[in-house]
């Protein structure tokens, strides 16, 4: 199988399951399971929204390489020289727009491998929690990121990414976090299980939430990083 159509394979998969864990997440989720809220308050927390977010990148290369297809049957009709100039173009084109989906890939990526590692080295080992890996968090704390990571480094284009992309893979969780802070203003931060302070930031007070969230998007940073010279690694060989 060429790595093309590896590539078209493992985006299919990863929209399918995007959808499979968002069914799973209105319908069938566990309501012990302190790990998920109901419903639509879910997209109050970073994993879903960067899940969902990695599925509509995956969907959207599908879409591009499904018009790149129907763009290249229509000019097949041509004449040999406006078929020659045609491809030329449209290849051009193509570059462009690929290029731009590896960086959207690279902060998609990132965001979703956050939460594995998050979830993989630091919260499993400590709480063995059941819930981590039941219901939807099955497809979004570890599916949909393994594949996610696999297509990014394995099946990528072959240019170097940038080292300045690395730092825009932090901007959702800057933006998240600064959803977090209005939120908590706006509203305060509430008592369990009513709290807006969901992932205990200020449990440690002003200050240990402000060391949290700049550790967080650090942590991204680097993440971003090491996705980087692996990919640009692969790329060479």
């Amino acid at each position: 199988m060429n790595r093309n159509r590896l590539e078209k394979i493992i985006n299919l998969i990863i929209v399918i399951f995007t959808v499979v864990g968002l069914v799973f997440m209105f319908k069938f989720n566990d309501e012990s399971n302190e790990l998920v809220s109901h419903g639509v308050e879910n997209f109050k927390y970073f994993t879903v929204l960067s899940n969902v977010f990695c599925g509509l990148v995956a969907f959207s290369q599908l879409s591009f390489d499904l018009l790149a297809i129907v763009r290249k049957k229509r000019t097949s009709g041509n004449s040999q020289a406006d078929t020659y100039e045609a491809n030329d173009d449209s290849q051009d084109a193509f570059a462009a727009l690929y290029g731009r989906f590896r960086i959207t890939k690279l902060i998609s990526t990132t965001a979703v491998a956050l939460t594995f590692a998050t979830i993989a080295f630091f919260l499993w080992p400590v709480y063995r929690l059941p819930g981590m890996y039941s219901g939807s968090n099955l497809y979004f704390h570890l599916i949909i990121p393994l594949l996610a990571i696999f297509d990014f480094i394995l099946l990528e284009g072959e240019g170097k990414i940038p080292f300045k992309c690395t730092f825009y893979a932090t901007v959702p969780s800057i933006l998240y976090g600064i959803f977090y802070i209005i939120n908590i203003l706006i509203n305060g931060i509430g008592e369990w299980p009513d709290t807006n302070d969901w992932y205990g930031y200020l449990n440690w007070g002003a200050i240990g939430g402000a060391v949290i969230f700049v550790m967080t998007v650090l942590m991204t940073w680097l993440m971003a990083c090491i996705l980087r010279l692996i990919s640009n690694k692969v790329c060479k060989q």
